[in-house]
């Protein structure tokens, strides 16, 4: 049944969300911005973001020495004193956000989290202060930053607890987060449902690749309090992206070894196909794997076979992934 379903999946395209929550975010945020700044001041903002953006480049290709020069040019703009206190905030938010990437790939994570939660202070202000609702999905970015950051150090625990902490927040489980600001759920209410989807699942997939490293040492007893609290609090009549809430019940079968409700889970998630969920789906298969390593029976080896043969095709899924298929 769940080669079948596997194969049903399988033929499905993948769908390109139109919604993306750090995307259509900064295109709202952006749209905004053209109301509130002057016209000088967008265009200083754009013609020093210009350096910003390119440090963010270069982090990304590994280019660390060029990324620090073009963070040392899109600092001029704050010295020059050029711009109003709303644009200031805005401006340094955005280059905070920059450079605690480059601290983090710099390994410098206690810097990258100094950055983080002066990047989450300014966005409170912006927020409070001038309006900028929107940018308060910038703090759930910045938190779901600072998973990242603990998993970078290898804090494993605790940015399993974090994210969690997240979905659990944007599911209405918990009404807050612990980090500083002001969260009250009425907030998450207040925003477009399709933003609140979009973010649940990034934060999710973040879920699903710490999960993935074979090397990672949890505690199981935690993760599992972590899962139930959510699964077990969460509202049965909605859920803010019902295929990732999926994707939790049944890495909850999995890690709590209840076969045969995984295989029967997992068959219905895979035949649902990748959707807007690709990475979810990729994690699915990489457990099944791992189950059919365990139970030595003919119908395991001809699902792993199946799903091996055809790794090479898939494209964008994290090498912790793949690594689990070779």
């Amino acid at each position: 049944m769940t080669l079948e379903s596997y194969c049903i999946g399988r033929a499905k395209t993948i769908e390109i969300s139109s919604i993306k929550s750090d995307d259509s975010a900064d295109k709202y945020l952006s749209d905004l911005i053209s109301t509130r700044l002057t016209s000088t001041e967008r265009l200083l903002i754009d013609k020093f973001g210009n350096a910003r953006q390119r440090g963010l480049i270069a982090c990304r290709r590994g280019d660390l020495i060029a990324a620090e020069k073009a963070f040392s040019a899109a600092n001029v703009l704050l010295q020059l004193d050029k711009l109003s206190h709303e644009g200031m905030l805005l401006y340094k938010s955005f280059l905070e956000q920059a450079e605690a990437y480059l601290d983090y790939r710099l390994g410098d994570f206690t810097q990258a989290r100094n950055r983080t939660y002066s990047a989450l202070e300014t966005n409170m202000i912006l927020e409070e202060e001038y309006g900028y609702e929107i940018i308060f999905f910038g703090r759930i970015q910045l938190v779901h930053n600072l998973v990242r950051i603990d998993a970078g150090c290898m804090q494993w625990n605790r940015a399993i607890k974090l994210a969690f902490q997240i979905l659990g927040y944007l599911e209405g489980v918990l009404d807050i987060l612990p980090v500083p600001g002001l969260w009250g759920y009425e907030r998450v209410k207040r925003q477009i449902p399709e933003f609140v989807a979009a973010m649940f699942v990034q934060v999710t997939d973040e879920i699903a690749i710490i999960l993935a490293s074979q090397d990672n040492q949890f505690d199981s007893d935690l993760l599992k309090i972590d899962l139930t609290h959510i699964l077990v609090n969460s509202n049965e009549d909605y859920h803010c992206h019902p295929q990732a809430y999926t994707w939790l019940l049944l890495k909850m079968a999995f890690i709590n070894n209840e076969v045969a409700n995984f295989l029967e889970q997992a068959s219905n998630f895979l035949a649902h196909g990748r959707g807007d969920t690709p990475l979810l789906w990729y994690a699915t298969l990489a457990d099944l794997v791992a189950l059919c390593d365990e139970i030595v029976l003919p119908e395991s080896d001809l699902l792993k076979q199946e799903i091996i043969k055809d790794v090479a095709t898939w494209n964008g899924v994290p090498q912790k992934l793949l690594s689990l298929f070779s």
